[in-house]
């Protein structure tokens, strides 16, 4: 009898180990068309280099991830509520109330276009004042440009469409169109629009970048999944320092490269 009172305890002692297992699942939101960051291809899968990223610290900390990508919007409310971690994020000190971060997983270069024949000389944030700027709703990009925006200094439209903000553009309803990464990001714009390849030289990205914008995981404090967070931060700094990221980030960047160039030769 007491073998089976032992043999009962262990295999309930299993069960439950088993169940803390599967509960480290993360469900995870974000952007449906930031490539070649993030995206859900033709096959109606997410893709990118956060999903690679994600997939590699799954292996190494037995953590996993499915994800929900959608409208950036809507998986930054989904997200707010706490239905979701989400990726591709900035750091903002009002985003620090709901969300704790990991270490970056990518940087993006952050830029304005502006129409050729303006002529603007983009001297940071400073030389903004009272332009109307595009940008993707719900988008924010640091303590800096919310501070800008606060104090009236920028006036943001934003929305959704990346096309229709690049003719907003060329019919001077906004000045200027904020858009990340770079210069990856601007072409991968053109080429969804026919009127946008035919008249692509109308347009320049200015210089300098307005920044560097670190990107991160960030899980909602009401999920209860952030002492998650450094399991996952030495997963990705080991990732950073052997070279996995690193790889990961030339495979999906020359993947997109390849992809655009078919794009515009149609």
């Amino acid at each position: 009898m007491e073998f089976n009172y032992t043999a009962r305890f262990i295999v309930l002692a299993c069960c439950l180990f088993s169940n803390h297992i599967k509960a480290e699942h993360i469900v995870v939101a974000g952007d449906w068309k930031a490539q070649p960051k993030n995206w859900i291809n033709e096959h109606y899968q997410p893709e990118g280099i956060m999903i690679d990223i994600l997939s590699e610290v799954s292996k190494r900390t037995g953590i996993t991830f499915s994800y929900e990508l959608s409208t950036w919007n809507r998986s930054l409310q989904n997200s707010k509520a706490g239905a979701a971690a989400i990726i591709g994020f900035s750091k903002t000190t009002e985003r620090e109330k709901i969300w704790d971060y990991t270490v970056p997983m990518y940087f993006d270069e952050v830029v304005f276009v502006a129409q050729k024949k303006d002529g603007f000389e983009y001297r940071g944030l400073e030389s903004l004042k009272g332009k109307r700027v595009a940008i993707k709703r719900g988008s924010t990009y640091g303590d800096d440009f919310d501070t800008a925006v606060a104090n009236g200094h920028i006036i943001l439209e934003g929305t959704e469409d990346r096309p229709g903000q690049m003719r907003m553009l060329a019919l001077g309803r906004v000045d200027l169109v904020l858009l990340s990464p770079g210069n990856m990001a601007f072409q991968a714009i053109l080429a969804e629009n026919d009127w946008l390849k035919k008249n692509k030289d109308r347009f320049e990205i200015l210089e300098p970048a307005y920044k560097k914008d670190a990107n991160y995981l960030g899980l909602p404090k009401s999920m209860n999944k952030s002492h998650l967070i450094p399991k996952i931060n030495q997963a990705l700094e080991a990732m950073l320092k052997d070279g996995t990221r690193a790889a990961i980030e030339k495979r999906n960047i020359d993947k997109f490269l390849l992809f655009l160039e078919d794009k515009q030769s149609l």
